[in-house]
This record gives C-alpha cells, sequence and structure tokens, in this order.
C-alpha cells in the first residue's frame, strides 16, 4: 500500500505523556527514531483498518472455507430478533 500526502509536510507535536511513552517504547523496540516509529505504527494502523473485514465478510469467508454459502437474496435479521435473542440469553 502506497501512502500520499496532499499537504505541505507539518510538524508532529507529541504533547500527551502516554502517546510519548509508546512512541519512545516503540522506537527502542524496534532500534529507531521516534519519528520512525509513529511512521511506522501509523501505517501500520491504516493498513488493518483498511483491510478490516465486516462482520458479513468474516462470516462470508467462514462459511465458503466450509463449502458453505449464505442463501442468495436471503433477507436481513429484523433488529427484534436481536431484542428477543437478548430476552431469552437473559432468562427473561
Amino acid at each position: 500500500m502506497s501512502y500520499t500526502l496532499e499537504m505541505a509536510p507539518m510538524t508532529l507535536n507529541i504533547r500527551n505523556e502516554e502517546a510519548d511513552a509508546l512512541a519512545r517504547e516503540l522506537a527502542k523496540i524496534d532500534g529507531t527514531t521516534i519519528t520512525d516509529a509513529v511512521i511506522s505504527a501509523l501505517k501500520e494502523t491504516i493498513d488493518k483498518r483498511v483491510r478490516q473485514e465486516t462482520p458479513s465478510e468474516t462470516a462470508r469467508r467462514i462459511l465458503e472455507k466450509r463449502g458453505l454459502a449464505f442463501k442468495p437474496h436471503r433477507s436481513p435479521v429484523p433488529p427484534d430478533a436481536y431484542h428477543d435473542l437478548d430476552h431469552d440469553f437473559g432468562g427473561v
């Protein structure tokens, strides 16, 4: 995946103790600078979120792995079914 900037580069100042500590810890683990650690972490997070499956995609992948599939033109489960399930599990 490529990352491009559409604006002129700007300075990033970390003014949060936890963010600073995490950036320093990652830089130490990677044996790199804090700037490179932040860039690496941001790229990994962006890549992960872009590639993240939706629940439907996960279900479809699991079904396909087992030679199964959703029925074509199926209707979504109505919201009240979830309400009923919640109460059934709660013993109400």
